[in-house]
């Protein structure tokens, strides 16, 4: 596809103002409005006490002026993505008709009436999450379906066999739920899709009407009030679709492969070993390091080990103990100009998550070996606010006068699937990664794209209230640096992407004291939060993310051995064998 023309139709921003309060830890319910008070830095924000400290510092003084750049743009990307959420779940009510300029649209959820219909024929309408602050961070939960079968539900309504309907009972059957010729791709399935889940994960029981309704809850602006600030202040994409309409790995395989090898799920159909046996496919890695260009991975270090270095292992090795850096590593190269031209942060997928995916479920009642029973790990988005508010933080206070700081660094915040949250836009079709393949798993063509996902570009090249509408996917990041460093693309898919050079409407950047400051909620304590976990949390289980990434890893040093499924059991295979593995922890 060729690119398109820019559609941004800038306003003013409206910034939080630097003296606004903490907020009261309370954990009041919501009004239906969804409004909640700002609140002050999160306990837990990665990079620690000593990193919150250094960025508050940095923004309380004004900022001398930055020298622009010869031409508006960026000389380096850092990008962060989150897991498993809808761009309607997250952004849909970001802007009503009244807040936008004369002339400007926005693909919302308070731009029409959207809805999917119940078991028992109710109109369920999207809607505001509606409940207490801790019961509402941590929707929804159960985790919805995320699987292909499960997508295909979610976008076309069809349950192909009608035994897929009941997976308690019974194993996903062909076709998967895929769409025949002349399918309606409605986005009529959620519900349907969410009651199918919930079965299977509850062992058959039924859920109730208040559910299943959460299958259509969103996030107001008030509720995630960084997510929502940065994306008022700078560039919101409202046609940002994922790669697959599938997991984790083959969107993220995606993002910097340009292919998933034909994979649409996790580990059916082979096992967590087929990614390691995969093709050596080059990575936008690889294409940067030949260039003679410098990358770096950003990871927690509690986590011990990288998941985009083990899920490309094949052809990331060489570079694990050389380009894969703690987080504490990111803010000292933003403070000290030393970006490299593509930074790639990961969230905490294991011990005290911050990567916004669901929860599986909630405390069970029973016992195992003395402790409770838990079916979910916490798992709370003022987490992933808490990040995102570092981040965005660290690279507002960078003024380096040599290398890299806030005028030439680009933030592209996204996410790698919608993760079965409710969207209300059809996907649309997708250029092939290669010309001419077979089919691959399950008998998906990847001639169709994921759902929605959020995307958010900060640029000082940005203007304010920006709004594109241009169909951008995962192969769009790749594309970027393509354009910017003169790449050769990796596949077909990434080759006709639309890049975020889109966002970049500005001739006269904004000057770093002109960005708003974000505040976000106040996040309680987690008793999961350190990496070797007390006696009472060790039998917690695992999310999805964190098995996978185990998953990986075993399959690699021990394939013999069991999945860990709890966070005991991670910790010890952790320490077994991902210590030492990457970067700067020993």
């Amino acid at each position: 596809m060729a690119e398109k023309p820019r559609d941004s139709n800038p306003t003013d921003s409206e910034a939080v103002p630097d003296d606004a309060s903490p907020a009261t830890p309370s954990r009041r319910a919501f009004l239906k409005t969804g409004a909640v008070g700002l609140g002050g830095l999160a306990v837990g924000a990665v990079g620690g006490a000593a990193v919150t400290a250094a960025v508050t510092s940095q923004q309380a003084s004004p900022f001398d002026p930055l020298a622009p750049r010869s031409e508006p743009g960026f000389d380096h990307i850092v990008a962060i993505m989150y897991e498993n959420r809808s761009f309607d779940n997250i952004l849909g009510f970001l802007y009503t008709d009244d807040e936008l300029a004369s002339g400007q649209t926005f693909d919302g959820l308070a731009q029409g009436s959207y809805s999917n219909v119940g078991p028992k024929g109710e109109t369920i309408e999207a809607h505001v999450y509606i409940g207490g602050t801790d019961e509402v961070m941590r929707h929804p939960q159960p985790d919805p379906g995320e699987h292909y079968p499960h997508v295909n539900t979610q976008i076309f309504n069809i349950i192909d066999p009608e035994t897929n309907a009941k997976l308690f009972e019974n194993e996903l059957r062909e076709p998967y739920n895929a769409p025949v010729k002349d399918s309606t791709a409605d986005m009529s399935g959620f519900v349907r899709d969410y009651i199918v889940n919930y079965r299977e994960l509850k062992e058959g029981a039924e859920p109730t009407f208040d559910e299943y309704r959460v299958a259509m809850g969103s996030f107001s602006t008030e509720m995630l009030p960084v997510f929502s600030t940065i994306a008022k202040s700078f560039a919101v994409y409202d046609a940002w679709f994922a790669g697959v309409p599938s997991q984790t790995f083959c969107n993220r395989s995606f993002f910097h492969a340009s292919t998933s090898h034909g994979f649409v799920t996790n580990k059916d159909g082979g096992g967590y070993d087929k990614w390691l046996n995969a093709p050596q496919t080059p990575t936008i890695f690889n294409r940067l390091q030949d260039a003679g260009l410098s990358w770096r991975v950003y990871y927690d270090v509690d986590q011990f080990v990288s998941f985009t270095g083990i899920l490309h292992a094949s052809v990331l090795e060489p570079f694990w103990k050389t380009n894969f850096w703690s987080m504490e590593q990111f803010h000292d190269d933003v403070a000290n100009g030393n970006l490299p031209a593509y930074s790639f942060i990961e969230p905490r997928m294991v011990f005290n998550h911050n990567d916004m995916h669901p929860p599986v479920g909630t405390l069970r009642e029973g016992e195992f070996d003395g402790h409770p029973i838990y079916n979910s790990a916490l798992s709370d988005v003022r987490a992933g606010e808490a990040l995102l508010h570092t981040v965005y933080s660290s690279l507002r206070g960078a003024r380096s006068e040599k290398g890299s700081n806030a005028l030439n660094t680009a933030l592209l915040i996204t996410f790698d699937e919608h993760g079965g949250t409710f969207d209300h836009v059809p996907p649309p079709t997708a250029v092939p990664p290669t010309r001419d393949a077979p089919k691959g798993e399950m008998g998906f063509a990847f001639d169709r794209l994921g759902c929605r996902v959020p995307a958010i570009l900060v640029s000082a090249y940005t203007a304010s209230g920006s709004i594109i509408h241009d169909e951008m996917h995962h192969g769009s990041l790749i594309s970027t640096l393509s354009r910017l460093h003169g790449l050769e693309p990796l596949t077909r898919r990434d080759a006709t992407a639309n890049n975020v050079f889109n966002a970049i409407n500005l001739t006269t950047p904004r000057q770093p004291y002109e960005w708003p400051t974000t505040h976000p909620q106040y996040l309680p304590p987690n008793p999961e939060s350190t990496p070797k976990p007390h006696e009472e949390h060790k039998h917690r289980p695992l999310s999805a993310p964190a098995q996978g990434l185990l998953g990986l890893l075993l399959a690699r040093y021990e394939p013999t051995a069991d999945l860990p499924k709890t966070y005991g059991e991670a910790y010890d295979a952790l320490i077994k064998h991902g210590q030492g593995l990457f970067g700067d922890r020993d």
